[in-house]
């Protein structure tokens, strides 16, 4: 019987981290560079989610990243970000160079998914941000043909390459949804480019925004799904004139699951810019809003800590 106890802890501990093991090799090594990889808790970066990744002196490395459920990383390299998604379980075998921002998938069985992810590049650049022209003196029907439309469409073929692609439907839906996300969040870049042109590009937010479904098409959803979501709050903060009050508004525009979510992320934030006092004033409405939340234990150990 007592055989049987520790096998059954044995399964339980690996469910709850099950590991994803990362390997490969950089060309050219000059032992100096550093890798890492940034495994978000919810998204952005947080220097204290990276974890460094040891390179031998001719380049190989190999390392088993511990991950709860499915996770988007960006793998990083001489100042270049390469987003990966780690499956529990899984393997992935690639190449990087050191003076280029290539990177190639060599094999592993996350290979193909991640192969993929390359290919519709989740965090490509826009094409209506490289330039002024698109956006600082159109009108709203100009920027509708010249930069919803084309995009869109844009984003129409990514995820038809996606759906057509042969990996397991978990994982066409999350990087779909990235995808979808991402131009979100690229659209509502222009809110901070806009200058005197700003009503007219916040027509074109509004437009894109007011469409948007803020509930997430899996869950949990990916970085690119809270960027949005953290997006999507700053926008209706502006648009109703609201009070600024993050968390009242997540409460109010966000399913729960979500706001749990997002407000951990928050409450981190403010606890890694040492700042006690709007970390405890969240986390004492974030705790009594989600008394039994997954995240209860780590927001106390995290809160003890600061001075």
């Amino acid at each position: 019987m007592k055989k049987y106890f520790v096998l059954f802890c044995l399964l339980c501990s690996a469910s709850a981290f099950a590991q994803f093991k990362l390997s490969g090799k950089i060309n050219r090594y000059s032992g100096t560079e550093l890798l890492k990889v940034n495994i978000p808790k919810v998204f952005g970066y947080y220097e204290q989610n990276a974890i460094n990744i040891p390179v031998a002196k001719n380049g190989t490395f190999a390392v088993i990243l511990p991950i709860k459920g499915d996770k988007f990383g960006d793998l990083i390299f001489q100042t270049n970000f390469h987003l990966l998604l780690l499956n529990p379980g899984k393997t992935l075998k690639i190449e990087l160079n050191e003076g280029d921002k290539s990177i190639k998938i060599l094999s592993g069985t996350a290979s193909t998914e991640n192969t993929l992810l390359q290919t519709v590049n989740v965090e490509e650049y826009p094409f209506f941000l490289q330039t002024e022209q698109f956006y600082i003196k159109s009108d709203p029907a100009t920027m509708n043909v010249q930069i919803v439309k084309p995009y869109f469409a844009m984003l129409d073929k990514k995820i038809a390459l996606v759906n057509q692609a042969n990996i397991s439907p978990k994982n066409k839906k999350l990087i779909a949804a990235e995808l979808k996300y991402a131009a979100y969040n690229n659209i509502y870049e222009l809110a901070e480019l806009g200058g005197v042109n700003q009503a007219n590009v916040d027509k074109i937010i509004a437009g894109v925004f007011n469409k948007a479904e803020v509930k997430p098409e899996t869950f949990p959803a990916g970085p690119q799904y809270y960027t949005f979501i953290n997006n999507y709050l700053k926008w209706k903060e502006k648009s109703t004139h609201a009070r600024s009050d993050k968390w009242m508004g997540a409460t109010k525009y966000l399913p729960d699951a979500v706001t749990e979510q997002l407000i951990y992320q928050y409450i981190l934030g403010a606890i890694n810019a040492d700042n006690k006092i709007l970390a405890s004033t969240l986390a004492k409405s974030y705790l009594k809003k989600f008394p039994a939340s997954a995240y209860k234990a780590d927001i106390e150990k995290k809160l003890s800590k600061l001075n």
